[in-house]
């Protein structure tokens, strides 16, 4: 089910962006009132606006216009309400709020090396953790190696635990073929329980431009598991999803017109679930990015398929 959602909520809508309509040609730093941060209309980057049947409506990580990047989301889905703020502090997160129906409180700071430290409170019986440890990177930055040691809390009893991750990837070119190859190993151990739990992520992407305007992009993710954990929310499962897509980008770039058509599948092995979309994505000049409807239908083993819509997002 996460997995689906974060293809539907993939959308990383700019639409909010009609603000750059108001600003873009005067280059004013004011806004009713509001100084606009320099930076604001890119921040829209990684927001979300969530209209789909699946996932539900509404927008997350909608940026606020404060020179600290201060982010709000709010969604309402058919079995979730979402309503949250967050920010990035010099390479720690803040968020407070309702995420996914369960009340959090977290701090996280977590640089690519270095320190490492953070605490996480939630409601309703969910996990709640603080853990400290420290990060490497090697390989030229292409590998990190974590450590953190911490004590999550299940049933109001503390649990202390390890964790241990190595991850690393690697890019390269062949000619008009772009490749990405990439990894994690990561272990859990409960010295109390005398628990552990190991597990191996491999993921393998594709990528070319054939023709121009063309795009063909293809992913592979493995997961395989092995062990038992003292602590249920950090289990892990095996998992495997295969993805491939087709974009043709239109040539020309005018106000307003048609910007791309794409074709997206993904099959997940496990539950033996395939999905189809098919999205058309339009090209407004007061948006930094293109946007459009996205029709698709899901299979299902008990053989009762859906339909799914929503709205799509696709970088200029």
């Amino acid at each position: 089910m996460k997995s689906l959602r974060s293809c539907l909520l993939g959308s990383r809508l700019l639409a909010l962006g009609l603000l750059a309509a108001g600003t873009a040609g005067a280059q004013s730093s004011s806004f009713m009132g509001f100084q606009i941060p320099p930076n604001y209309l890119s921040r829209f980057a990684s927001t979300e606006l969530v209209i789909s049947t699946e996932a539900g409506y509404g927008v997350r990580a909608f940026p606020l216009l404060f020179p600290q990047d201060i982010r709000v989301s709010v969604v309402k889905a058919p079995t979730y309400w979402d309503y949250n703020v967050s920010t990035r502090v010099q390479d720690t997160t803040l968020a407070a709020g309702v995420f996914y129906n369960v009340p959090r409180l977290e701090v996280t700071h977590d640089p690519p090396k270095g320190l490492q430290f953070g605490g996480l409170i939630q409601g309703g019986g969910n996990l709640t953790k603080f853990s400290a440890g420290y990060a490497h990177l090697l390989w030229e930055d292409r590998a990190r190696l974590l450590g953190n040691v911490g004590v999550a809390f299940v049933g109001g009893n503390g649990v202390p635990y390890a964790q241990t991750e190595a991850t690393a990837g690697y890019g390269r070119s062949f000619g008009k073929l772009n490749t990405y190859v990439g990894g994690a190993a990561r272990l859990f151990a409960f010295p109390v329980q005398r628990d552990a739990q190991g597990s191996v992520d491999a993921v393998v992407v594709l990528n070319t431009t054939p023709l121009p305007g063309l795009t063909l992009d293809a992913t592979h993710f493995e997961r395989f598991v092995t062990g038992e954990v003292a602590v249920p929310a950090f289990s892990l499962g095996r998992y495997n999803e295969t993805k491939a897509g087709v974009t043709y980008r239109l040539p020309g770039d005018p106000a307003l017109g048609l910007g791309a058509i794409r074709t997206r599948l993904s099959h997940a092995w496990q539950s033996d679930v395939t999905t189809v979309w098919g999205d058309v994505l339009l090209r407004l000049n007061v948006l930094p990015s293109l946007v459009g409807p996205s029709v698709g239908y899901q299979w299902t083993p008990d053989g009762k398929g859906r339909w799914l819509i929503s709205l799509v997002t696709l970088p200029k």
